[in-house]
């Protein structure tokens, strides 16, 4: 029994209206077994309850927000309710951990059905990849890929080998967690026949509006000193304080081929001031907003273009391949831009491939140490 909660009329159990006053009773709803974001379970047209939980959101290409959903099929109700933990708690791990190209391509290698022939142009192929081998996928711009394309010395056969691996690579990694979604950049390489709109340098007019820019607008200085030492960007990127010898005025960086790696690059007296400067605050010569060293994505999105845009130097999107459109300059044209300026000024071949770490294994086997005073004289040229 209880009373009514208008006149305190004792009330029948159960009665939804006062019989003396005829007020409606308020009753305290039950409280709803499961909460937001637990899942949820409904019956089918085939006469099944089905359980579905959201396991994340996403935008696609148009910008609408899309969810990834996992469900399951059961007879009666109080399956699907029960069930409903463990399709939120999948054994199959949604995040992999990092991996780096060359391990990514041994996972794939085995699951790919190929008759010998191919799967052994494939192998050969990758051989010429071996710059991009030891970095971890998120951090491999397609410059990267670019590069190993354009140095390597074989038939357009192979580079057209090399840029089916990296998509076969790709698209093995992205369902997979490996690789983060829609990121595939094979449809981005260009093999040799095809356009060459990608090999972009700033020009000389470019380059001055950097130079006057200096000290009044962010991050040009950084894209100055880029330009005139020739370090990928990764490899910039990663240089501290320990990195510079004021005594020899050298940079010493790079981690990506036997004629990269820890290669000593002379400073320009163009950079001279900033990179003491830069070097003697200590830490990455670049640093983020909490000082720390750059991510490559984060440094091209947040500093590099908008640097250019307030220098005033147009980059438009342009079309490179197969539809796909990116930006006319990337931080890659800073080390493009490095290679023309060597190639105005005198000086051996030799020098100027340790300085950008640009040659083969099979052409390093013909090159003697060069000394740092024969690559003084190029930097100071340029």
């Amino acid at each position: 029994m209880s009373d009514c909660i208008r006149c305190g009329g004792s009330l029948p159990d159960g009665a939804p209206f006062c019989p003396w006053c005829g007020r409606k009773q308020i009753r305290d709803q039950a409280r709803k077994k499961r909460g937001n974001g637990q899942g949820s379970v409904y019956k089918t047209a085939s006469g099944k309850y089905r359980a579905v939980v959201i396991l994340n959101y996403y935008l696609d290409e148009s910008g609408k927000i899309r969810k990834h959903t996992r469900s399951k099929d059961f007879e009666k109700k109080k399956d699907a309710i029960a069930a409903l933990p463990s399709l939120a708690a999948s054994p199959r791990k949604e995040k992999r951990k990092a991996v780096t190209f060359k391990e990514l391509y041994d996972l794939w290698l085995p699951t790919h059905r190929a008759g010998k022939s191919t799967i052994d142009c494939y192998k050969a192929a990758v051989r010429y990849l071996k710059p991009v081998w030891d970095q971890q996928i998120p951090d491999i711009s397609v410059d990267d890929l670019q590069e190993c394309l354009d140095d390597c010395p074989r038939a357009r056969s192979t580079k057209a080998n090399m840029k089916a691996v990296v998509g076969l690579v790709y698209k093995y990694g992205i369902p997979r967690k490996y690789v983060p979604d829609n990121l595939n950049l094979a449809p981005f390489l260009i093999v040799e026949g095809e356009s060459a709109a990608h090999r972009v340098s700033f020009s000389d007019e470019e380059i001055e509006a950097i130079k006057k820019a200096c000290g009044s607008i962010p991050h040009a200085e950084d894209i100055l000193c880029m330009i005139y030492t020739g370090f990928r960007p990764s490899e910039f990127l990663a240089l501290t304080a320990d990195s510079f010898d004021p005594a020899a005025q050298t940079l010493t960086g790079g981690s990506k081929t036997n004629a990269g790696k820890n290669r000593a690059v002379t400073i320009s007296p163009k950079i001279k001031a900033i990179v003491e400067r830069f070097a003697a605050s200590g830490g990455y010569l670049l640093k983020n907003a909490a000082g720390e060293q750059w991510d490559l994505k984060d440094f091209t999105e947040n500093a590099f273009y908008p640097a250019l845009e307030a220098i005033g130097i147009d980059n438009p999107l342009v079309e490179i391949a197969g539809g796909v459109k990116r930006h006319r300059i990337t931080p890659h044209t800073c080390r493009h831009t490095f290679a023309t300026l060597m190639k105005r000024v005198p000086g051996a071949m030799k020098d100027k491939q340790e300085l950008i770490g640009h040659a083969s294994p099979e052409m390093l086997m013909y090159y003697e140490d060069a000394p740092l005073d024969d690559k003084r004289k190029i930097t100071d040229l340029i």
